[in-house]
């Protein structure tokens, strides 16, 4: 019994409080004992740092009962569940293996279709690929049903086509932007992205390109309160099932944890992380990192770097860069915080031996904050400086400066290495990072932020810190 209720739980502290939310709708249970089950399971979902009690009394047999049933219909609903069934039927119709039953079903799922579901792009690709094999084989009557199909979604499936061809258009001119750390005007994109977001007629998965693109962008300018409505209309969506897969709540979750964090609720924001990282998919690494920053942020690192630590086998195989540099950076940030800045310092050059020419194309200012401030709070003022000379980080630094997201904590790790280097007088340093303090303040959505900076320097610093005249708040 125990162990029949231990994979129950597992199970339940497996479901996402969407999932937990659709599940409580899609219920039609008259037994009572069933509902309390399925009650506890969104409980538990609503609570994920509390371990619910599952009531012992009642038959094991409804607990199995209630797990297949929530697997069945949240499987029923999964658009990529959908999309794989689909890419094999493709492939039996071109092999010639089809099935009588995927013969059957493959007919009725492209019959039911509209141009507004999630994969209607390939589903009419696919049908066009079936009518040739019903055509041929000279079923007359099912070729009718599946030609008049593709005669009635024509224009849809040529809107939507073009659509998905913008899309990626646009998205080079916008990765570009960010690339380069372009400051652009991206009012006409937002207002295109979010009319296809909004359109109910579109396919999901261009509604969901669009979504992306539109975080993206508010992620990249920090105009966060563009999705505040969206959010809301993309939980709705995910609900209903119209936009349901474990692999697009996790993204919701992931994208929602940005939200928060630029409203500085970190609280919310670490919830939502951790929502995020349930599932392991291929973007895992990317809501590890994320919610790192976020248990970082939120004076966390023992946390950060339990989940660091779990995505450290995925990290060394990913070929993402950008995800590979984020999770060392973050990793040297938890180690420093944690009171082991020798191992951070000592990771963080291992790890620019192996990919100098990999950080400075992808993260060389988040990489080198860490590093810095390892180095520092380790007391190697020498190195500190060294590496900056090495890596010409001030020039790199004064050619970020007009970004948007820029933050002065290079100049200014690189200041108080100097001052401990005996380079600069403390009427020289009080000066200078007086002149930082005015650039971008807040650091609402930078690594290291303005209080980091200034509990950094006292530590850095000693006795000498009260001769700024900082208040470390």
């Amino acid at each position: 019994m125990k162990g029949k209720l231990a994979r129950f739980s597992d199970f339940a502290a497996h479901i996402l409080p969407l999932e937990a939310h659709f599940l409580l709708q899609s219920q039609r249970f008259e037994d009572e004992e069933k509902i309390a089950i399925l009650h506890s399971i969104i409980d538990q979902a609503g609570n994920p740092e509390k371990k619910i009690q599952f009531d012992t009394s009642i038959d094991k047999r409804k607990y199995s009962y209630v797990k297949s049933w929530c697997e069945k219909i949240l499987t029923n609903l999964d658009v990529d569940y959908n999309l794989e069934k689909i890419l094999q039927w493709e492939h039996f119709i071109r092999t010639d293996s089809l099935s009588v039953a995927d013969d059957r079903e493959c007919r009725r799922v492209i019959s039911q279709t509209e141009p507004s579901d999630f994969n209607f792009i390939k589903i009419y690709d696919v049908a066009r690929v079936y009518r040739h094999y019903l055509q041929i084989r000279l079923r007359h009557k099912d070729y009718v049903l599946i030609h008049n199909f593709l005669n009635r979604h024509r224009t849809d499936y040529e809107f939507s086509r073009l659509v998905n061809d913008k899309l990626h258009e646009a998205t080079s001119e916008i990765i570009s932007d960010y690339a380069y750390k372009k400051n652009m005007d991206y009012d006409d994109s937002i207002r295109w992205l979010s009319s296809l977001f909004y359109n109910e007629n579109l396919d999901g998965y261009n509604r969901i390109l669009a979504w992306i693109r539109l975080v993206f962008i508010a992620h990249n300018t920090r105009r966060y309160e563009l999705l505040t409505d969206m959010f809301i209309l993309f939980e709705k969506l995910v609900t209903s099932g119209r936009l349901y897969s474990r692999r697009i709540v996790t993204n919701f979750y992931s994208q929602y944890l940005l939200y928060y964090a630029s409203m500085q609720q970190f609280d919310k924001a670490v919830t939502c992380g951790y929502y995020s990282i349930k599932e392991k998919n291929n973007d895992h690494l990317y809501y590890v990192n994320n919610l790192a920053a976020m248990l970082l942020r939120s004076k966390r690192p023992d946390e950060a770097l339990i989940i660091l630590k779990d995505a450290a086998t995925r990290a060394k195989v990913t070929p993402n860069m950008h995800n590979k540099i984020g999770h060392t950076a973050y990793n040297v940030f938890a180690l420093t915080d944690t009171g082991k800045s020798a191992l951070a310092e000592n990771q963080a050059f291992v790890f620019l031996t192996a990919y100098k020419k990999e950080i400075i194309e992808h993260r060389w200012h988040l990489f080198f904050t860490a590093y810095l401030k390892a180095m520092l709070t380790n007391k190697n003022y020498t190195g500190a400086l060294k590496t900056a000379s090495n890596f010409r980080l001030l020039h790199r630094d004064d050619q970020n400066k007009t970004s948007i997201i820029y933050s002065p904590s290079i100049p200014w790790m690189i200041l108080l290495a100097s001052f401990k280097n005996g380079d600069l007088t403390i009427a020289d340093l009080k000066s200078r990072l007086n002149e930082l303090m005015h650039i971008n303040r807040e650091y609402v959505n930078s690594a290291i932020t303005h209080q980091d900076l200034l509990t950094l320097t006292k530590i850095v610093l000693n006795k000498d810190f009260q001769k700024l005249g900082m208040v470390d708040t």
